[in-house]
């Protein structure tokens, strides 16, 4: 009777393996179908173009609808400086930033916060204080709030890098600014480089463009 017991409990494990089995076989061959993994490529590369094209237009409305800012560009490493496609950037007002949160005793390895600039005549923006939140309401007339964000202790105001064809590196030496969209959260956007008179570096126009055209 034992015999025939354990014989019994073996089969009926042996049959709930095999249904197991057959139930995941089937789940599996259920998503190796051509119909579901075209859906699945499908869904996906719908939700990938969508991201593109929302980021796309989101560059697009900053672009057109930014204030134009001008930083003035700090000296940087030569070695660095020209990597053949691209130059290394650093700005004036990140030194400025820095030498605030000294003074105040306040520098945090990682913060975010905005610094007030005021334009002149030319739209350079000056350094005139630090501020926690963007609060437009506390803006003069010609002063801009412009985000900052502090990482490892270094301030970081957009990016550090200035892309540009191969051989035409030795347009953009004449830089000294560097020209910003800034959105109205206080975002910037790096558009172009700007020379010591104020122009737009274009190396492949010989007619120069104003900033402020």
């Amino acid at each position: 009777m034992s015999d025939i017991n354990e014989r019994a409990t073996s089969n009926n494990a042996s049959a709930s393996s095999l249904a197991l089995r057959q139930i995941i076989s089937r789940q599996i061959a259920w998503w190796q179908k051509p119909a579901v993994s075209i859906i699945i490529a499908v869904l996906g590369l719908v939700g990938i173009l969508t991201f593109i094209s929302m980021n796309v237009v989101k560059y697009e409305t900053h672009l057109a609808s930014g204030d134009p800012v001008l930083l003035q560009l700090a000296p940087v490493d030569p070695r660095g400086f020209m990597q053949g496609d691209y130059m290394t950037l650093s700005y004036a007002l990140e030194r400025e930033v820095l030498d605030m949160l000294d003074k105040t005793g306040d520098r945090p390895q990682s913060a975010d916060g905005y610094v007030i600039v005021a334009l002149d005549e030319h739209d350079v923006g000056h350094f005139v204080r630090l501020a926690d939140s963007y609060q437009p309401n506390t803006l003069a007339a010609n002063e801009t709030a412009i985000h900052y964000r502090l990482r490892n202790g270094l301030v970081k105001l957009a990016t550090n890098a200035f892309f540009f064809q191969e051989g035409h590196a030795n347009a953009f030496e004449a830089a000294e600014y560097g020209l910003f969209r800034v959105n109205d959260k206080g975002d910037p956007l790096l558009t172009d480089l700007v020379n010591e008179t104020f122009d737009v570096i274009d190396p492949t126009d010989t007619d120069k463009a104003k900033v402020n055209n």
